[in-house]
């Protein structure tokens, strides 16, 4: 299958006159760095500067949704992590503990490329690099 942007429609490779290539490369970026890709604040769906408050009335809302009784048992691993969010951030010396240690590790990561960038390039051969000289 080709990839297409949202809203556009691609084209049949039989209708331009090549193959479709398989390409497996579909790595996400929390996979390949072996992290979680949510923040604690995004678990709950709330920005960092939230007050105890807003992160009670969240964790009461997605408890409700999340709770293994009412969602089934495959959401059980959500709502342990939802817990856990709520049980770090409300505690103030815990969050205090977690914002700090968050801004040291978004502070000391190396601006760049997303870790995915290279994984899908490959190099590409030109005549020169064909010739045997």
């Amino acid at each position: 299958m080709i990839w297409a942007p949202a809203g556009v429609s691609a084209p049949k490779p039989a209708a331009i006159g090549y193959r479709a290539r398989k390409v497996r490369c579909a790595l996400s970026v929390a996979a390949v760095a072996g992290i979680g890709a949510a923040t604690l604040y995004d678990v709950l769906g709330l920005r960092a500067g939230a007050t105890v408050r807003e992160i009670k009335a969240a964790y009461r809302r997605l408890a409700r949704e999340r709770h293994p009784d009412v969602a089934g048992a495959p959401a059980a691993g959500d709502f342990i992590r939802l817990h856990d969010a709520y049980a770090t951030l409300s505690d103030p010396d815990s969050r205090a503990r977690y914002d700090r240690d968050n801004v040291v590790a978004m502070e000391r990561a190396p601006p760049g490329p997303p870790l995915w960038y290279n994984a899908c390039r490959t190099r590409r051969r030109t005549w020169e690099t064909d010739q045997c000289w």
